[in-house]
């Protein structure tokens, strides 16, 4: 999926690497995220125990929800401006937020605690985890429109 990223929204070596970048800040985040959530009983992950699991997911949280929606979201900036940063975060989170509510109610791996702050507190972590993506772009590759695009 990076790959295809990288190749739609014609991002040069810099951007893809800073995306990169990106999704591994991404990836860590999320694993700090998910181990607050499992002491604050917000949600938990039943292979939390399996370290091959917790890996599989870290590194597609890297790929996927850091370094590949990273590129989407810094074309969405670059073509839109200000509209574009609201809709891709707002995007990310909702996608999200989706993805965890179908993950929870689809199947046995996700589980979410009692009440609603479970819920915003998944909103808030895929904020930041969006937020973590285009800062460490920014810093690495400049603003959006700085760059020029890959040639197609």
């Amino acid at each position: 999926m990076f790959a295809a990223a990288v190749w739609l929204t014609r991002a040069g070596p810099k951007r893809a690497s800073a995306a990169l970048a990106g999704g591994v800040v991404a990836a860590l985040l999320n694993i700090g995220w998910d181990a607050l959530a499992g002491r604050m009983d917000w949600w938990a992950y039943q292979a939390s125990g399996d370290q091959l699991a917790t890996l599989a997911l870290s590194i597609s949280v890297a790929f996927v929800f850091g370094a590949a929606a990273g590129l989407v979201g810094w074309r969405m900036m670059r073509a839109m401006g200000w509209s574009g940063v609201a809709t891709f975060f707002a995007g990310y989170v909702g996608l999200g937020m989706l993805r965890d509510h179908l993950l929870a109610t689809n199947t046995a791996l996700f589980a979410f605690g009692p009440g609603p702050m479970p819920q915003v507190m998944g909103g808030v972590g895929y904020l930041s985890l969006a937020m973590a993506v285009q800062v460490v772009m920014l810093v690495m590759a400049g603003p959006p429109r700085r760059d020029s695009l890959r040639a197609s």
